[in-house]
């Protein structure tokens, strides 16, 4: 799922975000933006690393009780491996959530190994959250957990499209919304150089790729 928002730097709002429903993530870059802010690791180890990239760590270190949302990329290592049984016998300790993620990894990394585009970014929502609410909050599959990101989307008074959005889109789609959502309010930040990151001075992958996230 991709928000494309439409940010007027003057009264610092946006006038418009349209909600799509991508196949590939190759699909994206031909949507002309200023800041592309994706959910996905971006820069790669190339070994498994207990705990994943510094990035991630510093990550969960500030969630705290919530740092279980952070999980370790795979490294370049795992593409190798056609299934989840090949992923363990290569000696890879993932997830079978890092594992299914692994395909749209993959075609992202390669576009970026590829073009090096300079205006991409990796972001996540539940720093995004932590940040606007400056503390931890409830996960976003409880009732309050959900009520209180969409009250912090709200609060920022950036968004004219939101409401309507969240009524458009299946029931089962709206967690994922907010976070699409969570995305947007980091590529306005990243673009007013509003934005944190961690770690402030970046580490890069074996192919140049820088391995922070914004938020």
């Amino acid at each position: 799922m991709v928000i494309r928002g439409v940010f007027l730097p003057d009264s610092k709002v946006f006038i418009k975000e349209d909600v799509l429903i991508l196949t590939n993530v190759k699909e994206v870059f031909p949507l002309s933006a200023d800041i592309y802010a994706f959910d996905m690791p971006i820069g790669l180890l190339e070994n498994y690393v207990p705990g994943g990239r510094t990035c991630d760590r510093m990550a969960r270190k500030l969630l705290g009780p919530r740092r279980a949302s952070i999980f370790s990329p795979p490294p370049r290592k795992a593409f190798l491996a056609n299934s989840y049984q090949e992923l363990k016998k290569l000696g890879l300790k993932l997830s079978l959530q890092s594992f299914n993620l692994l395909p749209k990894i993959k075609e992202l990394d390669e576009y970026l190994r590829l073009y090096k585009p300079l205006n991409v970014y990796e972001t996540h929502p539940e720093l995004v959250f932590w940040s606007e609410a400056q503390k931890t909050i409830p996960s976003k599959h409880s009732t309050e957990g959900f009520a209180k990101r969409k009250m912090l989307l709200e609060k920022s008074h950036l968004f004219r499209s939101l409401s309507f959005n969240l009524s458009q889109i299946r029931a089962s789609l709206r967690k994922d919304l907010l976070d699409a959502y969570a995305c947007l309010l980091a590529a306005k930040k990243i673009y007013l150089k509003e934005a944190r990151v961690i770690p402030e001075e970046a580490e890069k992958d074996t192919f140049g790729l820088k391995m922070q996230i914004w938020f």
